[in-house]
């Protein structure tokens, strides 16, 4: 392992994964997954064959419980030394995932040990900032154990009173939350935003279809990486570009030192975003509320009439916005329902559910 390290580490090895390589089959090499297919994937073998198409051993898949466990985008793995079969996943550092789409609840991971998430907005007038969603983005990196920063695309598109109003809304949730604005037309930000991906760290792309996320990885790569599409002139909605997450590495910028730089992971467009994880993830996305919640008068309060509830009370003297405090509510609330679906099944849940609805019905009318 120690001469492979330094070319390890470029891809993005750490301490991390150097602990656990220990309880890997005997005879594996590490490897990095790039892509997933339907039933393969492509794997970068720093030290060895490169880049290989690679299937997962069976003994492996035997021990698989559920779709978490596949390999995934950004995962570090225990591959054979020809890079063609995956015996292992190394224990992830950090991940994104959210709840797919369905009444089944299940999570999809989007990508594996990422150091930063770059949550890209494109406040054109077409895919426009929205608070909901960056509250609820944020969460989602809360729960992955991910650093996020604001990427405000297409800034050459928007007036100047729009930026600023958006700028403080993001404040607003999180004074310290980094906001960065780009545009792939003017160049604007995109040094700074290169400067943010440090050689050896992993940088993920998320945001809806049509904000630029493609476009930013091709200015930063320099050279026409991924395809791109226009926003559609009549919906103003985004077009699928990336169908699939995709791992890259960058090169440094001509004129630099070195042979390597950080990577990306471009995910898809995302038009749903159910959550996935714990509650207390929203104590990462709500820390406001969550430092409210300490003076609640009892330890368990949900914040919904209990007496001496210190957050309703901050939400009714304007101290903490209405509208936020009903956000934390919904995503509480999704988060609860998303577990006990997943714990009961969801046709189990959905006969509960409205068991629940038919009784209060019951009551209304006898009132």
């Amino acid at each position: 392992m120690n001469s492979t390290r330094n070319n390890l580490r470029l891809w993005g090895w750490s301490a991390h994964e150097e602990s656990n390589w220990p309880q890997v089959p005997p005879g594996s090499v590490p490897a990095r997954v790039t892509a997933r297919y339907q039933s393969c994937w492509r794997i970068m073998l720093p030290e060895g064959p490169g880049e290989q198409t690679a299937e997962i051993a069976g003994a492996f898949e035997y021990l698989i419980a559920n779709s978490e466990d596949y390999p995934a985008v950004g995962d570090w793995v225990a591959a054979s030394p020809d890079g063609r079969i995956i015996r292992q996943v190394l224990p992830r550092r950090t991940s994104i995932r959210r709840q797919q789409t369905g009444k089944a609840a299940r999570a999809q991971l989007l990508a594996a040990n990422i150091d930063l998430a770059l949550l890209v907005f494109s406040p054109d007038g077409r895919r426009n900032f929205s608070v909901g969603l960056l509250e609820r983005f944020l969460t989602l990196t809360a729960a992955g154990g991910t650093r996020p920063v604001v990427i405000l695309n297409k800034a050459d598109a928007a007036c100047a009173d729009l930026l600023e109003r958006i700028c403080h809304q993001v404040a607003g949730i999180d004074p310290e939350l980094q906001v960065l604005m780009t545009s792939t037309v003017t160049g604007q930000g995109i040094a700074r935003l290169r400067g943010l991906i440090a050689t050896g760290q992993t940088a993920c792309f998320l945001g809806r279809s049509g904000v630029g996320k493609s476009s930013i990885i091709n200015m930063l790569a320099g050279t026409s990486l991924l395809a791109t599409a226009a926003v559609s002139r009549i919906e103003g909605k985004g077009r699928h570009t990336t169908t699939a997450s995709q791992l890259l590495q960058l090169t440094p910028p001509t004129g630099t030192t070195g042979t390597t730089s950080g990577m990306l992971i471009d995910t898809p467009g995302l038009r749903e975003l159910q959550l996935w994880g714990d509650e207390t993830a929203l104590e990462g996305s709500f820390a406001d509320v969550a430092e409210l919640a300490e003076d609640c008068r009892f330890r368990d309060c949900r914040h919904q009439g209990e007496p001496g509830c210190a957050v309703q009370a901050a939400a009714a003297e304007g101290f903490l916005p209405q509208q936020r405090l009903e956000h934390f509510l919904e995503q509480r609330d999704e988060l609860t329902a998303a577990a006990l679906r997943s714990r009961m099944g969801s046709e189990a849940y959905e006969k509960q559910k409205w068991r629940a609805v038919a009784k209060d019905q019951r009551r209304m009318r006898r009132a």
